[in-house]
């Protein structure tokens, strides 16, 4: 067993990736941004940290999201130059046919609930194609809006209205996406526990945030008083039993391992209260 301390110490995007850390000191110590992928975490003392999402992670999303916008700002004016080689004589009676076939599926869509309940994929790929798909419905509705001028100043009243609302939708999708975008770099995991074993470690007084304990093992551990802030991932997670109380006391359950379900409800409990 390891006797290394690292107590007190600030250890922000920080990687133990895989290493052998039993009975290491963690205690009160800033654990945002690092990475315990696979570590072996047995007996380790983590009383009093904080995980969550380091100041350089969110910038390193935030830049994955500008360069994707870059990316899409080329690709469309390349798209653009080879659309209107394409459809360059394209009558303006199918042109307003594509419109309107793109206005029933975004009302169809609406409708059915599709748009707005679209899970979440807080995963750089994940980001990096809501920022695609924000970029593309962005130049859409700007599109739409000097379509929209330069029907009223050509005096097409009525396919200008219908153009209007038609970008009106389009700014509705623009502001929903813009809203996922944002959720999904404030959910995404800063501290990762992914696959480690936390037998046996004492998370007391801990202050969970962002913090993924997806595929741990968590079997024998102290959570007394610890808090659950929020955007934390237990899937997959295994535990046979708890000590909920100080210095490994007041185990949970009593005797034996948790029953099937068991600590997945847990689990649940706890999510549900943050």
């Amino acid at each position: 067993m390891s006797h290394l301390d690292y107590a007190n110490q600030n250890l922000q995007n920080r990687s133990f990736k895989g290493l052998d850390l039993a009975g290491v000191d963690f205690s009160c110590c800033d654990l945002r941004g690092c990475n315990f992928t696979g570590a072996n975490l047995t007996g380790a003392n983590l009383q009093g940290c904080i995980t969550g999402q380091s100041r350089r992670q969110v910038y390193q999303l935030i830049a994955v999201a500008i360069a994707a916008s870059v990316a899409v700002v080329g690709f469309s004016i390349l798209l653009s130059q080879v659309v209107m080689q394409w459809f360059g004589d394209i009558s303006a009676t199918r042109f307003n046919f594509i419109l309107y076939g793109l206005a029933l599926a975004f009302s169809f869509l609406f409708r059915q609930g599709i748009l707005p309940n679209i899970p979440l994929v807080p995963t750089v790929f994940g980001l990096a194609a809501l920022t695609l798909l924000l970029a593309a419905m962005s130049l859409l509705t700007v599109g739409l809006f000097f379509v929209v001028l330069s029907n009223f100043s050509d005096g097409a009243i009525a396919p200008g209205f219908f153009l209007l609302g038609v970008m009106a939708l389009s700014g509705f999708i623009c502001f929903w996406v813009l809203r996922w975008l944002i959720q999904s770099i404030r959910t995404h995991p800063g501290t990762s526990f992914h696959k480690a074993n936390l037998t046996q470690a004492d998370l007391s007084y801990s202050k969970l945030q962002n913090a993924d304990f997806s595929l741990a093992n968590l079997t024998g551990a102290c959570i007394f008083d610890w808090e659950i802030l929020g955007d934390n991932r237990f899937l997959g997670s295994y535990c046979e039993y708890l000590y909920i109380g100080p210095a490994l006391q007041n185990r949970q359950p009593l005797e034996g391992n948790f029953q099937p379900g068991e600590w997945e409800r847990l689990v649940a409990k706890w999510m549900s209260q943050t």
